[in-house]
């Protein structure tokens, strides 16, 4: 009996110090200036996730954004929709209410996702900003920002 004890505890002390995939996280912190049109506006983002960043895929647990309209902005920022894509085509929306940022105020925005809306992002996913004219596009794997489009 204590034999079997023993191996069940070894077994179960092994278990706990292999790392499996899901034991994985990862942190990502950008922040980037951008002008468009009449807006300047720095924007920092930061995802956490589990899994691999270098492996796809990977789900990503949590997003916070933080944005500040400079005092040169003459005009409000405005953000629409805050979306997910988990591959080119298909996506998740983070928030569809929206937010305006006026000129030099930093808004942040934190968004704790819950498990089933955890979304599973592949090779070629990404995060869009939709402002009201324009676009931002900020790659997880390649830890950047993409220029703003219309």
């Amino acid at each position: 009996m204590v034999r079997v004890l023993r191996i069940a505890l070894i077994a179960l002390g092994f278990a706990l110090f292999v790392p499996t995939g899901d034991l994985w996280a990862f942190t990502i912190v950008e922040t980037r200036n951008f002008k468009e049109g009449l807006c300047t506006f720095k924007m920092e983002v930061r995802v956490n996730g589990t899994g691999s960043i270098k492996k796809a895929p990977f789900r990503i647990t949590s997003l916070k954004v933080k944005i500040k309209n400079e005092r040169a902005s003459s005009q409000i920022l405005k953000v629409e929709t805050i979306r997910v894509y988990t591959d080119p085509v298909v996506y998740t929306d983070i928030d569809t209410r929206g937010f305006s940022v006026v000129p030099s105020q930093w808004v942040t925005k934190y968004y704790r996702l819950r498990k089933e809306k955890q979304p599973l992002v592949k090779d070629k996913g990404f995060i869009e900003f939709s402002f009201e004219n324009f676009a931002v596009i900020f790659s997880p794997q390649e830890r950047k920002f993409l220029p703003p489009h219309r």
